[in-house]
């Protein structure tokens, strides 16, 4: 064979196949479907949260699906799930202040379900206890008044802690922080 001449060998099924998938018609027909997927799933994931919102003078209270209660702060968001399932955890997300009323309740295995408040920067663990919680932007103040909380530092540098009766803790992004017990 001279240099001039080459080889004319036809395509494989698999180059012809990925040809016509990615530049022909199934390839729009496959982001469609992907599309209305995603909106499906969107739908009904978002058709379960509950967001409560409270104007910049109002107060409002709040009975959760599993009875504890949240009395909310003006100017306050409060996201949570319309049915507490018995095998997913009790769950909030705050952005603002609320004073929560938890409700113990216990899981098959004779464990109490823990319920957990998320924030920005930080997550608070309880399963049966009275606390208030101001949770704007990076700066958290939590304050237990009854039982006990278990807050978990979204930033794995800082420890985990406990907090008892009477105790509040104050935290910023930018410092450390500071647990003060109550002063009577």
């Amino acid at each position: 064979m001279s240099q001039d001449q080459t080889l004319d060998v036809p395509p494989s099924f698999y180059e012809k196949f990925r040809h016509q998938f990615w530049y022909g018609k199934w390839m729009w027909v496959a982001a469609v479907a992907l599309f209305v997927l995603s909106f499906i799933l969107w739908q009904w994931f978002g058709m379960n949260m509950v967001q409560v919102r409270t104007g910049s003078t109002d107060n409002r209270k709040v009975l959760l699906p599993d009875a504890s209660e949240v009395v909310m702060d003006a100017a306050t968001t409060l996201r949570y799930h319309q049915h507490f399932t018995e095998t997913a955890q009790r769950e909030v997300w705050l952005r603002g202040a609320a004073a929560f009323s938890v409700v113990r309740k216990p899981e098959i295995s004779r464990h109490l379900k823990p319920f957990v408040v998320h924030t920005a920067v930080l997550d608070i663990i309880a399963t049966g206890t009275t606390f208030k919680v101001a949770a704007y932007n990076h700066t958290i103040q939590v304050t237990l008044d009854k039982g006990s909380i278990h807050v978990h530092f979204k930033d794995k540098k800082l420890p985990d802690r406990l907090l008892l009766p009477g105790e509040t803790l104050q935290y910023s992004s930018n410092s450390m922080p500071v647990i003060q017990a109550a002063r009577k």
